[in-house]
């Protein structure tokens, strides 16, 4: 019989958080069941154990975390074998029950928990704890894991696990001019941290000795109007197309119709970070050269010159002078596009990833 693990997750689950259904989808080795305190998007992400317990924790800065929900410790105590929580805070939520039925719980952190929210005195606190008296802590780059040693985590209790993306769901196209406009795309939620900002900026710039580029933005967010509102301050609007939340299939389908992925990411100014981002993993696998920044773990996905371009963070000429040499030579899209598939291929494979995850697993059950 399959060993059972419980996922500990707060919200199950925003529409940004697909990456962690996949990796629940795709486990074979294990049977499942999800815990989680707020329920949304189940039509979206569909399972058929989830359990939801909103009075499971109740947790306020400054209060002590309090458990209720008597469904939730009966689970635990009869079926599972192991607690895997998502993001810091959800490992500090399930940390007392897993303590009280001695259960292993193995805590996936994914960037923002390790940077905005780690700014706040009591959550270091309770990392701290969460690091003495938890199992493993799994982290989505080396450079995460660096920050996570300096927030007093043990190097030995760190794995490095790379967040995958379906390959076989993003068709490799060959990337050549087709003597129209060369597209540029950007995709992801309109927050800070993905610097869409100096993207349009840099895009306005390059505009001015390039008029055959247009620039598409996907995604949504709290950033959105004042997005808009600096297209049109810079009489961008008849080259640039906000399209918005889209399908996935839609998401791959204007991949597929672009020439160069752009992701501008930075720090920010509240300490929000990326851990890789997935859109990035996509792009690369249908084939797109990508500019971007020496941010997070972006370097250890974009290879500098092999796969794509990296600048320094908010660096618009910099921006603007890899995408001007990318335009001007379109003989590398093929060449950069191809190697990006192979680095996605051979180490964000989806199923590779999961695999080694479900290793992980079972090293902690034996």
């Amino acid at each position: 019989m399959k060993p059972t693990i419980a996922f500990f997750i707060k919200t199950y689950l925003p529409a940004s958080e697909t990456f962690i259904y996949e990796e629940i989808k795709n486990l074979t080795g294990f049977n499942v069941i999800i815990l989680t305190q707020k329920l949304v998007n189940l039509d979206l992400f569909p399972h058929s154990n989830v359990f939801s317990a909103p009075t499971l924790l109740k947790w306020r800065l400054g209060k002590r975390w309090q458990s209720h929900n008597l469904v939730i410790k009966s689970l635990l105590r009869s079926k599972v074998k192991l607690v895997h929580a998502h993001f810091g805070w959800g490992g500090m939520m399930i940390l007392p029950e897993c303590r009280k039925l001695d259960l292993p719980l193995l805590t996936t952190f994914h960037g923002i928990d390790v940077s905005l929210f780690a700014r706040d005195f009591i959550y270091r606190f309770r990392l701290k704890k969460l690091f003495r008296e938890g199992t493993v802590f799994l982290v989505r780059s080396n450079r995460m894991k660096a920050d996570v040693v300096d927030l007093g985590c043990k190097p030995e209790k760190i794995i490095v696990h790379y967040g995958g993306v379906d390959v076989n769901r993003f068709r490799f196209r060959k990337k050549e001019p087709d003597g129209e406009r060369v597209k540029i795309l950007m995709c992801g939620r309109f927050v800070e941290k993905k610097g869409f900002e100096y993207g349009i900026r840099a895009f306005a710039k390059l505009g001015k000795t390039h008029k055959n580029i247009a620039l598409i933005l996907i995604g949504d967010g709290k950033l959105r109007k004042k997005m808009e509102n600096l297209v049109d301050s810079l009489n961008l609007f008849h080259r640039v197309q906000f399209l918005g939340m889209l399908p996935h299939e839609e998401v791959q389908r204007e991949m597929e119709a672009s020439d160069i992925f752009l992701s501008p990411n930075l720090t920010a100014r509240n300490g929000d970070k990326e851990g890789i981002p997935n859109t990035v993993k996509e792009a690369m696998a249908t084939g797109l050269p990508v500019v971007s920044t020496y941010h997070a773990g972006i370097p250890e996905l974009v290879i500098d010159k092999k796969t794509g371009f990296l600048v320094p963070e908010k660096d618009v000429d910099g921006l603007v002078d890899r995408l001007e040499y990318l335009i001007a030579h379109p003989e590398l899209w093929e060449k950069l596009g191809a190697q990006g598939r192979e680095v996605v291929e051979e180490k964000f494979n989806l199923f590779t990833q999961v695999r080694k995850l479900e290793k992980i697993y079972r090293s902690l059950l034996n």
